[in-house]
C-alpha cells in the first residue's frame, strides 16, 4: 500500500512540474506537455482505483449505510496535492508575509484533511459508512466525439 501511495505521490508532483512547464512554454510546446499532463492525469487516477481497492478489501461494503462523499484513494490524493501546494508555497515565502501568512493557511487545511481521512476511516471499519464506487469514468487522452 505504501509503494502505491508513494508512486501516487511522486506522478502528482510530476504533474505538477509538467503543470509549471506549460505555463512558461512556447505554442509550439505546449501540445507535447499537454499530453504529458493527459498521460500522468490518466496514471493518477489508475493509481487511486488501486489505492480503493486495496482499502475496500479491508471494510465490509453494507449497501445500506451512507457512503462517504469520496473514495480514500480520493482524499489520499487531495492530500498529496495539499502537500505539494504547502512546499512550493514555502519555496515562495522569504520576507513576503502574504506567502508566509498563506502557507499557514495551507498548512491548516492539510491537518484538517488529515482529520477528516481518520475520521472516515473509522466510520468505514466500524461500518457506520461505505466508501463510493472506487471506478472513474474519463478516459484520459481519449477523445468520445
Amino acid at each position: 500500500m505504501l509503494q502505491v501511495l508513494d508512486q501516487l505521490h511522486a506522478v502528482n508532483s510530476r504533474q505538477w512540474d509538467a503543470e509549471d512547464r506549460v505555463r512558461q512554454a512556447g505554442d509550439g510546446e505546449i501540445p507535447a506537455i499537454k499530453r504529458e499532463i493527459d498521460e500522468l492525469n490518466g496514471l493518477r487516477h489508475a493509481l487511486i482505483e488501486q489505492i480503493d481497492r486495496i482499502l475496500d478489501a479491508a471494510w465490509s461494503a453494507d449497501e445500506d449505510v451512507p457512503p462517504i462523499t469520496e473514495s480514500i484513494g480520493s482524499a489520499l490524493d487531495r492530500l498529496s496535492v495539499q502537500k505539494l501546494r504547502i512546499v512550493h508555497t514555502e519555496r515562495l515565502v522569504g520576507g513576503d508575509a502574504a506567502a508566509a501568512e498563506r502557507v499557514g493557511i495551507l498548512r491548516c487545511q492539510y491537518d484538517d484533511l488529515v482529520w477528516s481521512i481518520a475520521v472516515a476511516c473509522g466510520d468505514l471499519v466500524a461500518g457506520r459508512r461505505r466508501t463510493p464506487r472506487p471506478e472513474r469514468m474519463k478516459l484520459y487522452g481519449k477523445s468520445v466525439r
